[in-house]
């Protein structure tokens, strides 16, 4: 059966820190957990746990063809999973932690089934407080959003709870979350493009390197 645990600003330092670690206990047996980011309410599982990432797609009713994004707490440990240019470890340093994600291409050496092998990997470091503190008890961690594939970001754990029930283990609270997106830039391939604009602008993302390629914009823009 499912637990929730109030991890919002009336738990106390020692409540907080016993969540924490249940929630990466229950991600290191090969559970699911929902936890706060800093755009909105989602989903983690051990990346390399086989059986765990076919929990989560069929809660989710993703596709296996769609690759599930990878989540840590340092720009260090994502580089530990991913191949990342100078221009992108210059984004990467600059807004991390926060809402971008990066599209790069993983590492050969891995062994794991978050998706298929030629697709970019999807990855994030996120500006939250207990989001952190549970990756980094982690390490490389499937974090997606809790919502059904293909529906809206889900900011309430009530709705995570309607979206994948007993699936997941245990669900933290922190309250509403900011319903937010992050924003995407593929720094797969020689030139950074950006894919998706969420919180942080393209400008933003200009003050740092010029020249990113905005791909959002529509022919004759």
């Amino acid at each position: 059966m499912s637990s929730v645990i109030d991890v919002g600003s009336n738990a106390s330092p020692e409540e907080l820190a016993k969540a924490i670690s249940q929630a990466i206990e229950v991600v290191q047996a090969g559970g699911l957990v929902v936890i706060p980011t800093d755009t909105s309410y989602a989903v983690i599982a051990d990346a390399f746990h086989v059986e765990a990432i076919r929990k989560l797609r069929e809660a989710k009713n993703q596709p296996e063809n769609i690759s599930l994004p990878v989540a840590a707490g340092t720009l260090a440990t994502i580089a530990g999973v991913a191949n990342l240019s100078p221009l992108a470890v210059d984004l990467a340093n600059a807004f991390w932690p926060g809402p971008l994600t990066l599209l790069a291409n993983a590492q050969s050496s891995l062994s794991w089934k978050i998706g298929p092998a030629d697709t970019a990997l999807a990855i994030r470091v996120p500006k939250h407080e207990i989001a952190l503190s549970i990756l980094n008890g982690i390490g490389p961690t499937v974090m997606t959003g809790a919502q059904q594939y293909a529906e809206a970001p889900i900011v309430d754990v009530p709705s995570a709870q309607a979206s994948l029930g007993e699936a997941v283990g245990l669900y933290l609270d922190a309250g509403k979350c900011n319903s937010r997106v992050s924003t995407v830039v593929d720094a797969s391939g020689e030139h950074l493009r950006l894919l998706r604009t969420g919180d942080l602008s393209l400008a933003q993302l200009r003050e740092v390197l010029p020249m990113i390629i905005d791909a959002t914009a529509r022919p004759g823009q």
